[in-house]
């Protein structure tokens, strides 16, 4: 390779760097304690959201955070109105739409919750012909497809708010709550449900997510990638366990 070659990918690297530092980055959150939070008198907090700002300031790069609800900010990723967030695999309002790092940093464990003699589910296919509660604009991994697919015969009622889901349960208006472990937990310390209990239904892993509509979109999320992986080797962030 000659050295005019040479000289002439060094300067587009260069400018292509510059490009991307210069970027605003538009990351997205959803309430999701304890890994997003929401707070009144001042700005959220939370396990991922510290995650993510700790390496957008490794990486060098300025970003700009909203908060959304989960169906709008899916769809945001999708057509590019947000950049980047930390999350799933599967939704379908970016399936296809959006770059996912190599590395996870994490899992997030669902469960299905009951109560009495009903009995939990061991595959998916346990919960057709029953009705269930779900939180609206989750996606479970890709499984919100199977739950409102007519021939599961499953009866899905979506709810806004993860208390909401419980209460139906409580009141026998559903067979099933299908959840992540911490938000549950966090609304069955302060509602009595009796004979309630649940199985670990399976975990999901949590990536880096890049919209491809975001300018540079595979080197941004690259940067940010190597960034996370720089921080793990400095002992700064460590990969979140889904404890049981």
């Amino acid at each position: 390779m000659s050295k005019t070659l040479l000289l002439t990918l060094f300067i587009l690297t260069c400018v292509l760097s510059s490009s991307i530092r210069a970027q605003n980055i538009k990351a997205g959150i959803l309430i999701f304690p304890p890994y997003f939070v929401e707070h009144k008198d001042k700005p959220p907090s939370g396990i991922y959201l510290d995650l993510m700002e700790k390496t957008l300031l490794h990486a060098g790069l300025t970003y700009q955070l909203s908060i959304y609800p989960a169906k709008r900010l899916y769809t945001n990723l999708g057509s590019g109105e947000t950049d980047l967030y930390l999350g799933i695999k599967g939704a379908p309002e970016y399936q296809g739409k959006v770059l996912y790092s190599k590395t996870s940093i994490s899992k997030i464990q669902m469960r299905v919750y009951a109560t009495g003699a009903t009995p939990l589910p061991v595959t998916k296919e346990d919960i057709n012909g029953h009705s269930i509660s779900t939180i609206r604009g989750y996606s479970y991994g890709g499984l919100v497809s199977y739950f409102s697919d007519p021939k599961n015969d499953i009866d899905v009622s979506a709810t806004a708010e993860h208390l909401a889901s419980f209460q139906m349960l409580k009141n026998k208006r559903v067979d099933y709550v299908v959840n992540y472990k911490h938000p549950s937990e966090t609304v069955l310390k302060n509602l009595s449900i009796p004979k309630v209990k649940y199985t670990n239904f399976y975990s999901v892993d949590i990536y880096f997510i890049v919209s491809k509509s975001t300018p540079n979109a595979v080197e941004v999320l690259q940067k940010i990638e190597d960034a996370y992986l720089e921080l793990v080797e400095l002992g700064e962030v460590e990969y979140i366990e889904n404890d049981n």
